[in-house]
């Protein structure tokens, strides 16, 4: 198993508008734990702010996934909100 530890950047605290960037990744029986075990650390070294608008996240992904995932380009989503 995998897991990858991911940092949504959002530009306000709606986090409808958001970016993903990969910040670490684990493998092993333990990955998820030790992801989970670094976020609270993560999150408190955010700004007060900060932390309303980013998160971290931490996202498991199968072997077979993670192959998949190489082999196909990533995609860009453009969103956009009209009020």
């Amino acid at each position: 198993m995998t897991v990858f530890l991911l940092l949504y950047l959002c530009t306000d605290a709606t986090r409808t508008d958001c970016q993903v960037v990969q910040a670490d990744s684990w493998n092993g029986p333990s990955a998820y734990e030790q992801c989970t075990d670094v976020v609270p650390g993560l999150t408190e070294a955010l700004t007060a702010p900060n932390r309303n608008r980013h998160r971290f996240v931490c996202e498991v992904q199968s072997d077979s996934e993670q192959n998949v995932r190489h082999r196909a380009k990533p995609a860009f989503i453009h969103q956009s909100f009209r009020m």
